[in-house]
């Protein structure tokens, strides 16, 4: 019983040294991407929504956002938003979008470092009010 306790100090241990690893407190991140593919669409590429957004990290697990998403089929629109990230690499992320066709994106995604301030990202999003979902590939930049 005493190893099995220890085991599980010692993964928690390493699980929350891992968590903490690269993001903290007061950080700003920068992170663009677009949908590959919508539900609402009958392909692949046949119409584009692109974004950026600007993050700031509360918390080292918590951020806040801002940014601009860009729609060829409908207005453009503000994004204000949240991401989590309960185990990094992996969040999910709220996101309102604010305009004259505003929405509510909820979505989950995952984060793989290519260097130290550099990641590569993939995300699906479930869009509440007109009820479609995106596959978005991405990027991000840690800034500070």
């Amino acid at each position: 019983m005493k190893k099995y306790i220890l085991l599980s100090f010692t993964l928690v241990f390493i699980f929350l040294s891992e968590v903490n690893a690269q993001q903290g407190e007061g950080t700003i991140m920068f992170a663009g991407g677009g949908d590959i593919i919508r539900t609402d669409v009958p392909g692949v590429f046949q119409r584009y929504q692109a974004g950026f957004e600007g993050h700031y990290f509360v918390r080292y697990f918590l951020s806040l956002s801002g940014g601009y998403e860009i729609n060829s089929a409908g207005p453009n629109q503000v994004s204000l938003g949240s991401r989590v990230y309960f185990v990094d690499p992996f969040f999910v992320r709220v996101r309102g979008l604010l305009g004259s066709q505003s929405d509510l994106a909820l979505g989950a995604g995952y984060s793989h470092n290519v260097g130290y301030r550099f990641r590569l990202e993939g995300i699906v999003d479930y869009y509440a009010v007109t009820g479609t979902a995106g596959l978005r590939a991405g990027f991000s930049i840690l800034l500070n």
